[in-house]
C-alpha cells in the first residue's frame, strides 16, 4: 500500500531514532508567563511606580508570542509544525543527472507528502505524482532527490517516475525547462513537546529583553527619592534603571550565545544553495 508521507525525520538530534534511558532532557515546553517569571523575570518587581499597575499575564505571554515571531523570521525555522505547498521550475539536466535535486525554500523538514510534475499553471493535481518511496529527504539542508525504491532496478524507476502523456511530450520534442512544473508539499518545524530545550531558552531570553528593555523605565522611573517637612529632610538612592541596563547587558550575552548555537546546529550561519 503507498504511504501517505515519507518517514517522519525527528530535527533534533537530527536522524536519531532512540534515545537509551536514563535520557538527558533534551526538550522543553514552550515558555509560560508564571515560567517566566520564576526564571528569566525572578526579582524584577512587575509593577509600575506611575500607575501602579502590575504586569498581567496577558501581556507577558504577548512578549512570548513576539520573541517566537521574531526567531522564526530570523533564523526561517519554525517552532510548530507548518505545511508549505511549493513549485519550482523543471529542469531536464536536473531530473536526467541529479536524481531531481530540488532545494526548497525551508529547512528542517519533518516530511513530504506531494511530489508532482505538471505543464499548467491550474490548481488542479499534477499529471505526474511520483511515489512517495522514491523521495530522499535531507531534512538539515532541505533537499529532496529522487531514488529508486527497494526492489527497482535503475531503468524501472526512469520508466515508473517517468511516465505520463504530456511530461514524455516535452521530452521528445527537447524541451528542457517549464516554469513551476515541480510541485512539492512538505512540513517543517517540531512537534508537539518537542522543541529542543536550547530554543526554548532563546525564545524565553528574547521575550525577557523586550519586556526590560520596553517596561524597565516605567517600573524604576526614578534613581533616588526624598522627603522633606518642617526644613528636616530624608533621601533615598536605588539602582533604578541602572539595575535594568545591567540585567539587559547579561541577558544580551546569553541571547548572543543561544543564538549562535541555534545557527551553527541548523546551519543558518551562512545562505548555501545549489547552482
Amino acid at each position: 500500500m503507498p504511504i501517505s508521507k515519507t518517514p517522519l525525520v525527528q530535527p533534533f538530534p537530527v536522524w536519531s531514532i532512540h534515545e537509551d534511558r536514563p535520557k538527558v532532557e533534551r526538550f522543553a515546553p514552550l515558555p509560560k508567563p508564571e515560567w517566566m517569571k520564576q526564571t528569566v523575570l525572578f526579582g524584577i518587581p512587575l509593577k509600575s511606580n506611575l500607575t501602579q499597575q502590575t504586569l498581567g499575564d496577558d501581556a507577558i505571554q504577548y512578549y512570548i508570542n513576539e520573541a517566537i515571531s521574531e526567531l522564526e523570521h530570523t533564523l526561517d525555522l519554525y517552532i510548530t509544525p507548518v505545511e508549505f505547498h511549493e513549485k519550482y521550475d523543471y529542469d531536464r539536466h536536473a531530473f536526467t543527472w541529479s536524481y531531481n535535486y530540488l532545494k526548497l525554500n525551508h529547512s528542517n523538514v519533518l516530511h513530504v507528502t506531494a511530489l508532482e510534475l505538471t505543464f499548467s499553471n491550474s490548481a488542479q493535481p499534477g499529471f505526474v505524482q511520483f511515489p512517495l518511496e522514491f523521495i530522499h529527504v535531507m531534512p538539515q539542508e532541505g533537499v529532496i532527490q529522487l531514488v529508486p525504491a527497494f526492489g527497482t532496478s535503475l531503468s524501472g524507476f526512469l520508466l515508473s517516475a517517468f511516465s505520463g502523456t504530456q511530461f514524455n511530450a516535452l521530452r521528445a520534442i527537447g524541451m528542457t525547462n517549464f516554469p513551476g512544473g515541480v510541485r512539492v508539499k512538505y512540513t517543517c518545524g517540531f512537534l508537539e513537546h518537542k522543541v529542543p530545550a536550547l530554543l526554548v531558552d532563546l525564545i524565553a531570553t528574547m521575550a525577557g529583553l523586550k519586556i526590560l528593555s520596553i517596561l524597565g523605565p516605567l517600573l524604576f522611573p526614578y534613581n533616588s527619592t526624598s522627603v522633606s517637612t518642617d526644613g528636616v529632610s530624608q533621601s533615598n538612592s536605588t539602582l533604578g534603571p541602572a539595575f535594568f541596563r545591567q540585567r539587559i547587558e547579561e541577558l544580551e550575552r546569553i541571547k548572543q550565545t543561544q543564538m549562535d548555537a541555534a545557527k551553527g546546529y541548523y546551519q543558518r550561519r551562512f545562505l548555501v544553495d545549489f547552482f
